[in-house]
């Protein structure tokens, strides 16, 4: 990565995140938005590896892209059932690890094991597609 010049006066971001986690409310909402950040990024990621589209991605759910767009973008916390219908229907398995503090034992609740549904596009009437679930 290119290395630039900070500008006299100006802070790094690691700075200014290092001079923010000192306020207790900021470093609560800052830890508490890592989980969702972390589901956010990963979808993304399956959904690219993919090569799906948010618009094909939500043709499948029978949902809307600007739906999937605001998931991504954190607008919006689907509920764990929605996640694993995500992972579903972009062919992904899922699961969440459990590990007590101190501990080496693992407890997981698996989401989606194997793809539960398959996903189907039919034609209406008029010849244009309409993506159902099986």
């Amino acid at each position: 990565m290119k290395q630039c010049k900070i500008p006299e006066g100006c802070q790094t971001f690691d700075e200014v995140i290092e001079e923010k986690l000192k306020d207790k409310k900021f470093k609560k909402a800052w830890n508490e938005s890592d989980a969702e950040f972390a589901t956010e990024r990963a979808l993304i990621e399956l959904r690219m590896k993919g090569n799906e589209t948010q618009k094909k991605l939500a043709d499948k759910l029978h949902t809307k892209q600007a739906y999937i767009s605001r998931v991504e973008n954190g607008t919006v916390s689907p509920t764990i059932g929605y996640i694993a219908k995500m992972a579903d229907a972009l062919n992904a398995d899922a699961e969440i690890i459990f590990r007590p503090r101190g501990s080496k034992e693992i407890i997981r609740a698996v989401l989606v094991k194997e793809k539960k549904r398959k996903y189907t596009a039919k034609k209406n009437s008029r010849g244009s597609e309409i993506r159902n679930s099986k």
